[in-house]
């Protein structure tokens, strides 16, 4: 949703200034077909900085407001919570990368986690069924582990939401 409308503005901009995908993409230090697929709606998780580069090449303040009526609260916790959870993709893409790429650290890591999901069954302070999701998840080798990470699917938000990682980032 909000990849969607961030796309929408940077296209409506881009066009109103009458520069090209290419001179974009070059000026913000992003691929053009990453440009491409946001305009078009069709972004990945698109990370924060390169919207922050778009905006500023662009020349675009984009502010989040809650419109009134009847479904401004709604609306306004619908797109907060969009973020959020935008937030919590990003960052569990980069720890899938971290895991893959520090192959010292991994296991460490990934035991950490695993401690996490243990208390979590201790304590039964997270739905069982997340609670076996990612035992699932922790006990693949980090490779095929960060590779199912990026790829959860129908599970994706709900585990986000309920992370082993969340130490990670705080």
């Amino acid at each position: 949703m909000l990849v969607e409308q961030f796309g929408n503005l940077v296209r409506d901009q881009r066009i109103r200034k009458g520069l090209r995908q290419a001179d974009v993409a070059r000026s913000a230090g992003v691929s053009r077909t990453v440009l491409s697929r946001l305009e078009q709606g069709r972004g990945q998780p698109v990370q924060t900085d390169i919207l922050d580069r778009l905006f500023q090449v662009l020349e675009i303040s984009p502010q989040v407001v809650a419109r009134s009526g009847p479904d401004a609260a709604r609306k306004q916790a619908r797109l907060e919570l969009q973020s959020k959870l935008e937030q919590q993709r990003i960052r569990h893409l980069r720890l899938a990368i971290e895991l893959v790429d520090d192959e010292r650290a991994a296991p460490l890591m990934i035991a950490k986690a695993r401690e996490t999901v243990q208390l979590w069954r201790r304590n039964a302070t997270c739905n069982p069924r997340y609670i076996e999701r990612w035992s699932e998840l922790l006990r693949l080798p980090p490779r095929k582990m960060a590779k199912a990470m990026a790829s959860l699917g129908d599970w994706e938000d709900a585990l986000f939401q309920n992370s082993p990682w969340s130490w990670a980032w705080n």
